[in-house]
Formats: structure tokens, sequence, C-alpha cells
């Protein structure tokens, strides 16, 4: 059960911040498609990490995820111990005792996951809290370029379901360029 929750812990607050690259080839070409196509993509996912900003934002992160792992893991090890005692003392105890401090585990085990869950959704707010700014700023460059390029409509293909894209009409690269990250920063951070 404890190593169990500290492992859930970690994956779940860790999984809060990652954010795979969508399947689709991403173009680090800032070339953009003529004017007046009527629809574009943009890979967000593979734009956030590499934004600026984004580093500061994911290390202000982890501070908070390594908070929350060490509280979490002081519950782990409050519950452990208090398993190792009443193994220990268990063969002294009448039925009463016995039956008393297993629900005493019992609830402390679920004190822990309901805090466990809280903290899921704390690291959650939290992440939203400091991707906000930089999604804004993401967003606000896509939406200059749509208007300026009289795009009618441009797609998140990380986020449509897209399956299949001609390349020529990924703005990923020229998003890029506007946010003032090199493009071909997609490929060095593609093994994220």
């Amino acid at each position: 059960m404890v190593a169990t929750l500290k492992r859930a812990a970690v994956l779940t607050l860790a999984a809060t911040w990652t954010m795979p690259l969508a399947a689709q080839e991403v173009t680090a070409s800032a070339e953009l498609p003529p004017d007046g196509t009527s629809l574009v993509f943009v890979n967000t996912q593979a734009i956030l990490p590499v934004a600026p900003g984004a580093d500061s934002a994911q290390a202000r992160f982890q501070a908070v995820v390594s908070q929350f792992e060490a509280e979490l893991a002081g519950l782990a090890t409050q519950i452990d111990s208090m398993l190792a005692d009443y193994r220990r003392q268990e063969s002294l105890m009448g039925q009463a005792g016995r039956e008393q401090k297993q629900q005493e585990i019992l609830d402390l085990q679920r004190s822990a996951q309901q805090r466990q869950q809280e903290l899921d959704v704390q690291s959650q707010q939290r992440r939203n809290e400091l991707l906000a700014p930089i999604l804004q700023r993401v967003t606000d460059v896509i939406e200059e370029i749509r208007s300026e390029r009289g795009y009618a409509m441009v797609f998140d293909i990380a986020e449509s379901g897209v399956i299949a894209a001609d390349n020529s009409l990924d703005i990923t690269g020229a998003v890029l360029e506007r946010l003032g990250v090199d493009p071909s920063a997609l490929t060095a951070n593609s093994g994220r």
C-alpha cells in the first residue's frame, strides 16, 4: 500500500507537466502557407516545451511536485511505522485492541489516499497557472499570424485528432520564430 502510494504520487504529479509530442512530424521550417489558405495547423505540444518561460515554469512546477512528494512520503512513513508497531504488538493485544489499531491504520491509509487526490488536483491547478501566460503568448502569436495571412482557421494538430496533414500547412516553425525560438529547437527537444 505504502509503496503504491509513493509510486502513484510520483507518476501522477510528474505526468501533469509532461507533454508528449504529437505523432505528426513537425515541420521546423518557418515558411508559411500562402496568404488566404483556408486551413493551417500548428503543434502546440511541440511549441510549449521550448516556448519562452517554459523552463522556469517547469522548474517552479517541479518544486511544487517535490514538496507534495515529500508530504506523501511522510504519510507513507507514518503508515509504515504504524503497521510495524501493530505487527510487533499484535500478539499482545486483545481482539478489541487489534480491531482498534487496524481501524486506525485503515483511517490513516484512507486519509493519505484522500490527501494524494487533493495534491493531484492542486498540482494540476498549479500547472495550469504556470502554463497560462505561456499558452496565452503562444495563442496571441498564432492569432497574429492567422490574421496577417488571412487564414480562415488554425487547427492544433496535437488536440484535434488529425491523423495526417500536408506539412506545407504547418505554421509551427513560424510561431516559434515569432516567439524568438529557433525552429531547430524542435528536433533538439524531441527526445524530452
